[in-house]
Parts: structure tokens; sequence; C-alpha cells
């Protein structure tokens, strides 16, 4: 069953694709207070859209890889 995601987030799935890591490493980076989530459920939690851009950005930086605006991921309607 698909959650609700509001807009502006991105649910686990999706940040953890666009950062090129498992689901598994998110929830490392989000212990670890890289990342913070912006709602949802414990199971099921959303991130800002802005928080995650940040993350790739200084991910990119520091591995020395070409970091940009993360590409916008298609909500369903």
């Amino acid at each position: 069953m698909s959650q609700y995601v509001p807009p502006g987030h991105l649910d686990a799935e999706q940040t953890a694709t666009l950062l090129g890591i498992t689901r598994g490493n998110l929830r490392i980076l989000v212990h670890r207070g890289q990342i913070a989530t912006a709602g949802g459920t414990d199971r099921h939690p959303h991130f800002r859209l802005e928080d995650v851009e940040a993350l790739y950005a200084e991910r990119a930086a520091r591995s020395g890889r070409p970091g940009g605006p993360v590409r916008p991921v298609h909500q369903p309607a």
C-alpha cells in the first residue's frame, strides 16, 4: 500500500535511491544525525527534499564527485 508523502518531501526509498545508498545506510545516517526525518512514521519516514539535496551535495564534495541539485522525483498525484 502506498503511503502519502507531502509535496516537497521524499519517502525513504526515494531518498536512498537519490543518495545511492541502501535503506539500511539511510537509517544509519538518521541515527548519526546527518539527516533528519520530517514526518511519516518510524517504519515509513519522510525527508525534506532540501535536506536530501544538502546531504547529496555534501557527500559529493567530500568524495570529489560532481555534485549538483538532486533531480526531482516524480510523485504520483
